[in-house]
């Protein structure tokens, strides 16, 4: 059960680390988008999602600290069950 819980986290850490590569990579390419356009309601409704995207990012972040933390938190417990 150890192993399963621990393949688990890793896994959540990769689809998060993935989501915060592809978040990243649409931000940048809204900003390169949003040079070639003139009209001001849509570059305003570029800059939003942008924006949104920017808090996403430091929540995903977060997360993703909290998951290593974790993993690392249950690392600690089996070593310590070992002994």
């Amino acid at each position: 059960m150890s192993k399963h819980n621990s393949e688990d986290i890793r896994d959540t850490i990769n689809k998060m680390k993935n989501d915060i590569k592809n978040t990243e990579e649409n931000y940048r390419e809204t900003e390169k988008l949003m040079d070639q356009i003139y009209d001001d309601v849509i570059k305003t409704d570029l800059q939003i999602k942008n924006m949104k995207r920017e808090q996403s990012l430091k929540s995903m972040k977060k997360d993703i600290t909290n998951e290593y933390d974790r993993e690392n938190n249950f690392k600690d417990k089996q070593t310590t069950q070992i002994f």
